[in-house]
Formats: structure tokens, sequence, C-alpha cells
């Protein structure tokens, strides 16, 4: 999942635990109730990005 563009993806309630996110583009990605928890997102775009409910314990 690095790097990858997601710009506007439907990942309602996707479980992305652990996931290595670096670099990605979830610009205006729904993430409504994702499980992000210990995801790695770093330098990832989250601009406008739906995020209610989503889990982002520990996650960097």
């Amino acid at each position: 999942m690095c790097g990858a563009d997601l710009r506007g993806a439907a990942l309602m309630g996707a479980d992305l635990r652990h996931a290595d996110a670096y670099g990605a583009d979830l610009s205006g990605a729904d993430l409504t109730g994702a499980d992000l928890s210990h995801a790695n997102l770093t330098g990832v775009d989250l601009s406008h990005a739906h995020l209610t409910g989503a889990n982002l314990t520990d996650a960097t």
C-alpha cells in the first residue's frame, strides 16, 4: 500500500490494521469506520478524507 493512489476510494469499514501506507494518497477517501490501528500513516495525504468512527489507535 506504500505510495498507493487511493484518492476518493470507498474504504468504509476496511480492516487496515498494521497497514504500511507510507506516502499513500487517501485524499477524499471514505474511511468511515475503518480500522487503521497500528498503521504507518507517515506522509499519507488524508486531506478531505472522511474519518468518522475510524480507529486510529497507535497509528503513526
